[in-house]
């Protein structure tokens, strides 16, 4: 079947891809299948459980587009970057793509998401939106940070093409983002609109580059972010609706003849603006194929009416319609099919050897940022160390509510090498109260191990670090996240990025501590 076809109901249902806000599947979603003909679905970790129990989810979403006669199987994406951005309960813990650049290895990038789309595929999930490729050369950055591979625009793509060919050889359909660039931005577009002031040339060196690559190198899906380039388009209209960004510069410019994606129209840039349902409209006539509703039921109907109403009154041309439509099929078409969801249990993948993947790319990607004095690896024989760790949560709305580290669980790690006494914060911001503590807690160690997390944003993390180091004591710091956090406190003995806070993080960078493991990784982006 192709869109000319179709109804104009069939056609919306192409061009849509929702979520919904429950583990179990709700009544609604098989309204919207059957009765709506939505072809596709968006899956957060309010979604996902066990690989076995969400692979037998959208087994069944599958068989209701199967029995209200689909032409193709439904698109079921989610977000698994890895590191921060990390949907699938149950996946192995990957590096994200910071630690994934600092090993200066492309082909470790193709590793890791080939065992990502492994692990997606045994949840019956067909596209993942990842890589991420937007170039991070701006510290203070909210949102892009660790999930970019680092800030040489070059890198990035060669890194991103690796990962893009990963995702691929496991089946998995990758969607390289967020275009034009979401890197060099004071703002994260889940809160307002971010804004690249930059010229023509600047773009073309440094924020197309990497897409310009993986375009060249055959990526299938754009997706398309809600960043502002007033160079380019001087409304000022984010690129998720705008003209001149998709279709004169990623259609015409970069040659880019795949499906084009919007990042979420609920996202703050976007719905306190110019609204989703209207969004919606104004993508399509942009250039892009598919728009993305993530969350709200009510927003997601209101938006499926719209876009039936300007389809039917000629406000979006047939032609446009047809061409986005017939983009989606032939995506679903060369990657999609029913017999995948006639099997009643998942495709097996090695486990023990993902984890075993984990930890070696991991090992490679710690870096040690200084050491004048040279106390890495610090001494076997060393006397019990002070150290201080933060709780980790959430820190933008990119991620989930459970990504975070329990610190008691990761102190383990060193304990397994030099009798340790732990400090923990209550916060990423202490207070002076939580600082004093912190300090008395450690008044009886020469030597402190300060684990900090985007310090370089957080002033309470960086003002504890220097004034440790203004105490005499000996202050190893290792920033679990962005390795920016030097700059915030440049007095410290020695420093180290690890760039994840997890439990395979945290071994990493004991082995590196105390000497088993020589450090190799190298700096991403420039301090």
């Amino acid at each position: 079947m192709r869109a000319e076809q179709m109804s104009v109901e069939q056609k919306v249902g192409q061009l849509l891809m929702i979520g919904y806000q429950t583990l179990d599947l709700p009544q609604e979603m098989e309204k919207w299948i059957k009765e709506r003909q939505i072809g596709n679905v968006i899956l957060f970790s309010r979604n996902i459980g066990a690989h076995a129990e969400t692979f037998e989810r959208v087994r069944t979403m599958q068989g209701w587009a199967k029995e209200a006669g689909h032409c193709c199987p439904l698109l079921i994406g989610t977000d698994q970057e890895n590191g921060v951005v990390s949907r699938l309960h149950e996946a192995t813990a990957f590096p994200g793509a910071m630690a994934l650049g600092a090993t200066g290895n492309p082909d470790l990038a193709r590793q890791i998401y080939a065992a990502t789309g492994a692990e997606l595929r045994a949840a019956g999930i067909g596209v993942n939106f990842a890589p991420v490729i937007d170039v991070n050369n701006n510290p203070q950055n909210p949102v892009i940070g660790v999930r970019s591979f680092g800030a040489d625009p070059a890198a990035v793509g060669q890194f991103g093409e690796a990962a893009m060919h990963g995702l691929l050889a496991s089946g998995v359909i990758p969607a390289v983002k967020h275009f034009p660039g979401h890197g060099d931005t004071h703002t994260d577009s889940h809160e307002a609109i971010p804004v690249l002031p930059h010229d023509w040339q600047r773009l073309t060196q440094v924020e197309l580059a990497p897409f310009r690559h993986c375009i060249e190198a055959g990526t299938p899906v754009v997706m398309i972010g809600h960043v502002s380039l007033p160079t380019i388009d001087a409304s000022g209209l984010p690129a998720s609706i705008s003209q001149q960004l998709v279709t004169d510069i990623l259609r015409r410019e970069l040659g880019f003849s795949g499906v084009a994606i919007t990042d979420c129209l609920e996202m703050a840039a976007i719905a306190n603006s110019t609204g989703v349902p209207e969004a919606a409209v104004l993508s399509l006539n942009a250039g892009v194929d598919m728009v993305l509703v993530s969350h709200t039921h009510e927003v997601q109907r209101q938006t499926y009416d719209r876009l039936v109403e300007a389809i039917e009154n000629g406000e979006i041309s047939p032609a446009r319609v047809d061409e986005a439509v017939n983009r989606v099929l032939a995506l679903k078409r060369r990657f999609l099919s029913w017999e995948t969801y006639a099997a009643t249990t998942p495709p097996a993948f090695d486990r023990a050897g993902h984890e075993h993947l984990a930890k070696e790319v991991l090992a490679q990607a710690v870096t040690v940022l200084k050491n004048e004095r040279g106390i890495v690896p610090i001494p076997k024989q060393a006397a019990t160390l002070g150290v201080i760790m933060p709780r980790v949560g959430r820190v933008t709305l990119a991620e989930d509510e459970d990504q975070q580290a329990e610190a008691e669980l990761l102190a383990a790690s060193l304990q397994a090498y030099s009798p340790v006494q732990c400090h923990f914060l209550r916060s990423l911001q202490p207070t002076r109260e939580e600082a004093e503590q912190a300090f008395a807690a450690m008044a009886p160690f020469e030597t402190v191990i300060v684990f900090t997390y985007n310090a370089h944003l957080y002033e309470g993390q960086a003002q504890l670090v220097k004034q440790l180091s203004g105490q005499g004591k000996k202050v190893i710091a290792v920033a679990l996240r962005n390795p920016y956090d030097l700059g915030a406190f440049p007095e410290v003995d020695a420093c180290l990025a690890v760039y994840d806070h997890r439990k395979l993080a945290i071994e990493a960078v004991a082995d590196v501590l105390f000497g088993k493991q020589k450090p190799t990784g190298r700096l991403p982006v420039r301090m």
